[in-house]
């Protein structure tokens, strides 16, 4: 069933079946890698990566910045 969503919805590492971007992933990619980044941004992803634990959606303002980080580190969606 998963390898017919995948195909359908072309997902990737950082897509759900549903085609979206889960932002667990996104958030978990971009702590990994924040050595890259200018350390005033360490505190909030941090935060938004602890919050992948309790399952705490950001807000919508927090997703775009999350996600334009995540393109910074040269994150891509395919």
């Amino acid at each position: 069933m998963r390898a017919a969503e995948s195909k359908q919805h072309s997902t990737g590492e950082f897509r759900n079946s549903d085609g979206t971007l889960a932002w667990k992933e996104v958030a978990l990619f971009v702590q990994r890698e924040k050595h890259r980044l200018n350390s005033r941004t360490h505190e909030f992803i941090d935060k938004m990566a602890a919050n992948t634990v309790w399952d705490r959606e950001p807000t919508q303002n927090q997703h775009k910045y999350l996600h334009s980080l995540f393109h910074q580190l040269g994150g891509k969606i395919t």
